[in-house]
């Protein structure tokens, strides 16, 4: 009853199982690139924004040591002005209020003719 394997089934049953993992470690060495290539792709990415921060703050750099630039922040964050300049500073007003809404007084609601005659035959309901 029992059958024993013979040398070929064997031999089938070990290609079978080497392909298997060929295939297991095929697909997860496929899967680990994928990650990195996204990794790397975030990674440039980070460094383009960071690369682009550091150009825009080294041109402030430049800029915070100049008397232009130092002159600019006096006049509109300090309102300085030079010798002989008049200063005129906007004065933000208040809008209007808005006007009053109209109020609608509603009309009685009319009642029906048969609400009447119930009210003249058998007098006013409570």
């Amino acid at each position: 009853m029992l059958r024993t394997l013979g040398l070929i089934q064997i031999f089938v049953l070990l290609v079978v199982a080497t392909l298997f993992i060929m295939t297991w470690d095929f697909g997860r060495r496929v899967v680990e690139n994928i990650q990195l290539v996204q990794a790397v792709q975030a990674a440039d990415a980070d460094l383009a924004r960071v690369e682009r921060e550091n150009a825009l703050l080294k041109q402030l750099k430049k800029d915070v040591i100049t008397d232009a630039w130092v002159e600019r922040m006096a006049r509109t964050m300090l309102h300085y002005t030079r010798e002989w300049e008049t200063l005129f500073i906007p004065i933000r007003r208040a809008p209007p209020p808005p006007a009053p809404a109209l109020i609608v007084v509603p009309e009685p609601p009319t009642r029906p003719f048969w609400q009447e005659w119930l009210e003249i035959i058998f007098g006013p309901s409570q």
